[in-house]
């Protein structure tokens, strides 16, 4: 396959290489998720449509199935997250990714064939099955072609593609006919299936099915570099061993037999929990919602509609997720993470504040929701949003990887569903205020558990990062000779 598509020249080129081709990948391997952030996205800029009296369906769709078509992702994505897991480790990378694609664009097709609210519910239940398998399969996938000097930046364009998506989707919502936004989020799947059959499966899984010499073509393509550079050589020995030593599969048993790979778990897991409870994916999803609430009063209201408000929110969350790919492999995971988690919580109260001071008669300006929750969004597309995902895939071995990536999404997601079902009754319950307030609450707190419970990954290797999870420092080489030398 690589030998067909795949120009591999046995020439003596520039040893340094060139990245060009991993980050060109990647961003292909990513246009599920670009897929994934249109479905999310599209509630915003139709919700009015849908439940209006010109709805596609003939009839207004109600409150209660809006807020399925919202939620119903969520619940068979973390379904799909064991499926493609366990798939990815048997069949391949690229195969599980392939498959993905396929869900996707089904939903997509099913809404142009009914807007029925029934139909609307079932086509996003495919969606959210396809994506639950990209958001699992996309991180390894990218990990894996990707260098160590650049996998923070790649990691990063796995949120970035959602992030465009949801901007894509907020600009077409508001600009084009119902059926043309299907039409154009339905060829995006099937864009990336017909790219995808040309690219090749990631070196490591290679390696693991016994192709040495594809492993090396790939490698080859991957980093520019002649396929009998000594570069190229090392790093598939240094795979031989690795998969000499770690079969991957998925395995929980094994990663939970494993006292310092649970705690690692368990800091992955509870950083990418913190990302959901922080509030952000219910602002997106109901953006409009939000911007139209915070309007309703002639003394806040400003000139820009609830949908141009959303656009404006999209567009900040684009150039966060851009400052992200610049800075994460500068800044460290850590810090990045840290600040980041700061200015969200402050940004949440600030917005709390403000629903609370409309809610007693005291008004503020019209833009106080619209800057707070751009300063909200923005951290969270540079920091809060893609870090999880690289920590993630940085602090555990190829055998664990994808088991890990598989529990933690399928959490994630369950998650999603769960905050987005009881988002509007929490509202008509204890008031936005109150809502607001609480996600600050998470936003902050996660900074102390950043600061004393989390290992920096950055440029870091495995027995470095458990050395910190398991409280003790690592002997560097020089001290290792010393000591020899003194006995």
């Amino acid at each position: 396959m690589v030998n067909k598509v795949y120009k591999v020249s046995s020439e003596k080129g520039p040893q340094q290489g060139s990245k060009h081709n991993q980050i060109l990948m990647s961003i292909v391997v990513c246009l599920p998720i670009l897929a994934y952030g249109t479905a999310m996205g599209w509630i915003s800029p139709h919700k009015a449509l849908l439940m209006g009296n010109s709805s596609p369906s003939h009839e207004p769709s109600s409150e209660e199935a809006v807020s399925w078509m919202a939620s119903i992702m969520f619940i068979f994505a973390p379904i799909a997250v064991f499926i493609y897991g366990a798939a990815a480790d048997k069949f391949g990378r690229k195969n599980a990714l392939l498959c993905a694609s396929v869900p996707i664009a089904l939903g997509w097709a099913v809404k142009l064939i009914c807007a029925h609210p029934i139909a609307l519910i079932g086509a996003r239940a495919l969606i959210g099955f396809g994506s639950g398998g990209a958001f699992v399969v996309c991180p390894l996938y990218v990990k894996e072609i990707s260098e160590d000097s650049i996998r923070g930046m790649t990691g990063t364009f796995i949120i970035f593609s959602q992030t465009m998506g949801n901007l894509l989707v907020f600009i077409l919502g508001d600009l084009l006919a119902f059926n043309t936004v299907l039409w154009i989020c339905m060829a995006i799947p099937l864009v990336h299936f017909c790219i995808l059959l040309r690219l090749p499966e990631t070196p490591s899984y290679l390696i693991k099915c016994g192709k040495k010499e594809e492993t090396a073509k790939t490698l080859s393509w991957l980093r520019s570099l002649p396929v009998d550079d000594k570069m190229i050589s090392e790093e598939v020995d240094r795979l031989l061993v690795e998969q000499t030593t770690s079969e991957p599969k998925f395995s929980p048993m094994l990663l939970f037999s494993n006292k310092t790979a649970v705690k690692a778990f368990w800091v992955a897991l509870i950083v990418n929990l913190t990302r959901e409870f922080c509030g952000c994916i219910a602002v997106l999803v109901y953006a409009s919602h939000i911007f139209a609430e915070a309007g309703k009063d002639p003394h806040t209201s400003i000139a820009l509609t609830p949908n141009k408000q959303s656009i404006l929110l999209a567009a900040v969350q684009i150039f966060g997720s851009f400052l992200a790919c610049q800075l994460v492999d500068r800044a460290g995971r850590k810090p990045l993470l840290a600040v980041t988690s700061v200015v969200a919580g402050f940004s949440m109260c600030l917005l709390g504040v403000w629903f609370y001071l409309q809610s007693i008669g005291v008004y503020m300006p019209g833009w106080v929701p619209i800057v707070a929750l751009c300063t909200c969004i923005f951290a969270d597309a540079s920091g809060l949003q893609p870090l999880p995902f690289v920590i993630m895939t940085e602090m555990f071995s190829f055998q664990l990887r994808g088991t890990v990536a598989t529990l933690i999404m399928a959490i994630s997601l369950g998650t999603d569903f769960a905050l987005l079902k009881v988002f509007a009754p929490l509202n008509s319950w204890i008031g936005y205020h109150s809502t607001f307030w609480i996600f600050s609450c998470i936003c902050l707190s996660n900074v102390f558990y950043l600061i004393f419970c989390v290992p920096e990954t950055k440029m870091r290797s495995l027995e470095d990062i458990y050395a910190d999870l398991e409280g003790r420092k690592r002997r560097t080489k020089e001290e290792e000779i010393v000591e020899t030398n003194h006995v």
